[in-house]
């Protein structure tokens, strides 16, 4: 079933694709707490705090003694899907939106924890030189979460406000436009990490880290309970729930920082791919018509001796598993730093260039299964089918620059930071979606601190702007006639590789034969707000 691939990519992408590398690009936000966001992530070269515990681990060599670091970013996601088209009209029933252009839906999450729609991101690490004792090594240790708004909660604009759509609650509300891609999402993501750095000689620092991640991911989506249904009758609908776990995601990555001259500094960093094999329970509620007349259709559990992602389900719930991957990332960045007379450092500018490996084929298409089957009349008769599912992802590069200058203010310094970036489109032309944000995407950041002989605090603000985006197209096949299907008019459907955009998920077909129904053609508009709070100590 096609139900937990999309909760799973659109929350463990969102939530923890970024573990290990919070430098971010393509699918994920820039930086890792309050200093390198108010650079626009142009922090690879830089960082030297506990943020280079997911931005450079070679970073922990530049600094001395103990350091703790409490650092945050504080992110708002908005956005507004519009989709093209209008409700189809429905032989032998009478519903009132029929006919009707499809309204705008919303971005209205408000996450668990959150201060309104706004979630914080942190960063708790504490580093130390072990007082010198081994000299050269410095360790890292923390916990942090990655840059990125993985919540939804989709509503649709009336003249009454933003209302959420209740499924088999009311006959005359009019179904969201959007309910095949995505109707609620959260994720909680924890990534305890440990680093190393070792200062090989005064020009050159290496290091690495390694974490063990766990995430708790939920959704809701609708799906089409009756194959066929491509004039999307909400009452040949199921609403499907997806509440997995996985408890061990290991991940590893390391680092170099290289001084070749007092002015100069190189940076990057490597983040390995992460295998996450989440397991859960799945429920399932079906539409009135999901059967024929007379019909009694539930989904129930496999007999154990058949399951393959854990025994003991039952009607209310089944044991699901979603198998996918995070892709390989690499960021590798300069600085220049601008010297006084005696050899301090008085500010610097910094370029990073990042690459995100989302082409590759398992971080694309992942595996879902549910140890399910329908039950007719009490009778089992069809299992649901695995899937191998695609969002349409292909390699993202990202360009960062950013910077900092100080000002001398009594025996203290005011620091202040800004930085610009630019990220191009995770998903592919026609493959935007609301479950995931893939648009491509402009970041401007602006921050400051304020430094003493024993802490530094640190705000910012900013904002990644993303405009309006159009998924060309106005594909809605109104009937299942072989001459009536497809987007092309001829009655000829595009093979599954070659269509540009999600069909309804259908766990009663293999993937291979999904009609062609894209659920996304239509506009996009979103972009995110940034705030930045932080705070470290030394001793």
């Amino acid at each position: 079933m096609k139900l937990g691939a999309w909760m799973a990519m659109a929350a463990l992408c969102g939530a923890v694709g970024s573990i290990d590398d919070a430098t971010a690009g393509g699918l994920f936000l820039p930086g890792s707490g309050a200093v390198s966001t108010s650079r626009a992530g142009a922090a690879v070269a830089s960082t030297s705090d506990g943020e280079a515990l997911g931005l450079n681990p070679a970073g922990l060599a530049k600094s001395t003694g103990t350091t703790i670091t409490l650092s945050m970013a504080i992110i708002d996601y908005a956005m507004r899907f519009s989709r093209r088209g209008q409700y189809d009209y429905i032989d032998n029933d009478d519903q009132a939106w029929e006919g009707r252009a499809y309204p705008v839906v919303e971005q209205d999450a408000k996450p668990p924890l959150a201060l309104g729609s706004y979630q914080p991101v942190p960063v708790f690490a504490i580093t130390t030189d072990l007082g010198g004792a081994v000299p050269g090594l410095t360790i890292g240790a923390g916990v942090y979460a990655p840059n990125s708004y993985p919540f939804r909660e989709l509503c649709t604009r009336t003249s009454n406000g933003c209302e959420r759509y209740e499924f088999n609650v009311d006959v005359d509300q009019a179904p969201s436009p959007a309910r095949y891609d995505i109707v609620s999402q959260d994720a909680v993501l924890f990534m305890p990490s440990f680093a190393a750095s070792y200062r090989v000689v005064p020009e050159l620092d290496i290091g690495a880290r390694v974490g063990i991640g766990f995430a708790h991911l939920k959704s809701e989506i609708n799906v089409w309970s009756s194959p066929g249904n491509v004039v999307e009758n909400v009452k040949k609908d199921g609403l499907f729930s997806v509440d997995v776990k996985d408890n061990f995601v290991p991940g590893f990555g390391f680092g170099v920082a290289y001084r070749p001259t007092p002015y100069l500094e190189i940076g990057a960093n490597y983040t390995s791919s992460l295998t996450l094999d989440a397991k859960g329970n799945a429920h399932a509620e079906l539409g009135s018509e999901a059967g024929a007349t007379g019909v009694d259709v539930e989904v129930g559990p496999v007999d154990d001796e058949a399951a393959r992602c854990a025994p003991g389900g039952t009607t209310a719930r089944q044991a699901a598993c979603v198998t996918l991957e995070i892709p390989q990332t690499a960021t590798i960045g300069a600085r220049y730093k601008f010297l006084d007379a005696a050899g301090v450092e008085k500010g610097d500018i910094e370029l990073n260039l990042g690459w995100e490996n989302w082409g590759a084929e398992r971080a694309t298409d992942f595996l879902v299964v549910i140890d399910a089957q329908l039950l007719v009349n009490g009778t089992p008769s069809l299992s649901l089918k695995d899937n191998i599912v695609s969002h349409g992802f292909q390699d993202t590069f990202s360009a960062r620059l950013g910077g900092s200058y100080r000002f001398p203010v009594g025996e203290s310094t005011v620091i202040a930071r800004g930085g610009v970036g630019y990220d191009t489109a995770a998903a592919k032309p026609g493959w935007l979606r609301a479950d995931i944000d893939g648009a491509a995407r402009t970041t401007v950041t602006v921050g400051a601190g304020y430094r003493t002989k024993r802490f530094e605090i640190n705000i910012g603000g900013g904002a990644v702007l993303e405009g309006t985006n159009d998924n060309e197209g106005e594909c809605n096949p109104t009937s299942s006639l072989p001459s009536m299907l497809g987007c092309n008019g001829d009655g000829v459907e595009d093979p599954i590789e070659d269509r540009r955009g999600p069909d309804p998920i259908n766990p009663l077909n293999n993937p291979d034969a999904q009609l062609q129904a894209p659920v996304n053609h239509g506009v996009f508009k979103s972009h995110y707000v940034l705030f930045m709070l932080g705070a470290s100590t030394w001793f």
